[in-house]
């Protein structure tokens, strides 16, 4: 219960940080998406219902922070969560070259997107900022996700004195009958 209470608060000083990050560090040229970077470890960690939440919440807090049409990023999101959901019961989220590469292919998926939707529902062409802007953009989010994933294991072994092993899939799911 208190994951949702708290929720809103956190996605609100998480959008907040990596704006204000990306405009001291960049000036405005790149995004520091770490709400991807987070959205894809919930896809990772967490039951679908926890997850597909989370996401959907940083994808509005940062839809109004950002000024993009309000559920876009919500929208993406809710994707790249699901998306890890269920690449989560493929690969080991303990091998970070296995992390970097689909944080990788989440962002370039996610600024495709953007691409396409603003080409095609707006008429504004982005293809020029592709090579000098999403590219970039995309391995700064692959490189982070594995230090996130990193922190969080040791944090893991912190607070629990040794890492948690990812939960095996035995056909539950994760889905949570509380939700």
């Amino acid at each position: 219960m208190i994951f949702y209470l708290l929720l809103p608060f956190a996605a609100v000083l998480l959008v907040v940080l990596q704006t204000t990050l990306a405009d001291v560090l960049f000036n405005g040229w790149l995004t520091l998406e770490l709400t991807l970077v987070l959205v894809i470890y919930a896809g990772f960690h967490l039951d679908l219902v926890k997850g597909m939440i989370a996401a959907f919440v940083l994808g509005l807090v940062f839809d109004s922070v950002a000024g993009a049409p309000l559920g876009l990023f919500a929208l993406l999101y809710l994707l790249a969560d699901l998306f890890a959901f269920f690449v989560s019961f493929r690969i080991v989220s303990e091998k970070l070259y296995l992390i970097a590469g689909f944080a990788l292919v989440c962002s370039l998926l996610e600024s495709l997107a953007l691409v396409l939707l603003y080409r095609f529902a707006f008429e504004i062409d982005m293809l020029d900022n592709m090579l000098f802007v999403f590219i970039p953009q995309a391995l700064l989010i692959s490189i982070l996700s594995v230090g996130f994933f990193y922190a969080m294991r040791r944090v893991e072994g912190w607070m629990y004195g040794k890492t948690m092993q990812s939960p095996q899939r035995t056909g539950t799911f994760r889905i949570s009958p509380e939700a």
